[in-house]
């Protein structure tokens, strides 16, 4: 995914559009400071549709990050498994409004070149652990 791939994304969900591919972890620069390797990919996909009679974007990352351990401080590999389903409202105020009926949506304004690559490290980003560490058993320090 080197090029960068931009969407209409008020198109592509009302389309039911669909894609999907890889990106290379190099790529994320957002998150190269919390990975204590930059190989390896991300395999996601994209599909546009409808949810509670709402635009939405269906985004599916999988992956493995190689993260640092909060409680030995050694590299540890954390399963990647992202399934966001994202609300397109046509503006800032039906999007208010979305969110004043349902506090806890995560919605997103219809942007006409919304760049793919950005959408998918941004969900990244979002699902992290804020603390990550070895399963437990598997730490170089004793589990609590």
């Amino acid at each position: 995914m080197s090029a960068r791939l931009k969407i209409d994304s008020l198109h592509f969900a009302e389309t039911a559009g669909r894609m999907s591919g890889e990106c290379s972890l190099q790529e994320l620069s957002r998150l190269h400071d919390l990975l204590t390797s930059r190989e390896g990919t991300l395999h996601w996909s994209l599909e546009g549709g409808r949810d509670a009679g709402r635009p939405v974007l269906r985004l599916g990352v999988q992956g493995r990050l190689k993260l640092v351990c909060q409680r030995c401080l050694a590299p540890c590999v954390h399963p990647l498994t992202v399934e966001a389903i994202l609300p397109i409202a046509r503006n800032e105020e039906e999007l208010a409004l979305w969110e004043s009926e349902d506090p806890l949506l995560d919605g997103l304004v219809a942007e006409p070149h919304l760049d793919v690559r950005d959408l998918i490290e941004d969900e990244v980003l979002l699902s992290l652990p804020a603390i990550p560490r070895h399963p437990i058993g598997e730490c170089g320090q004793a589990d609590d």
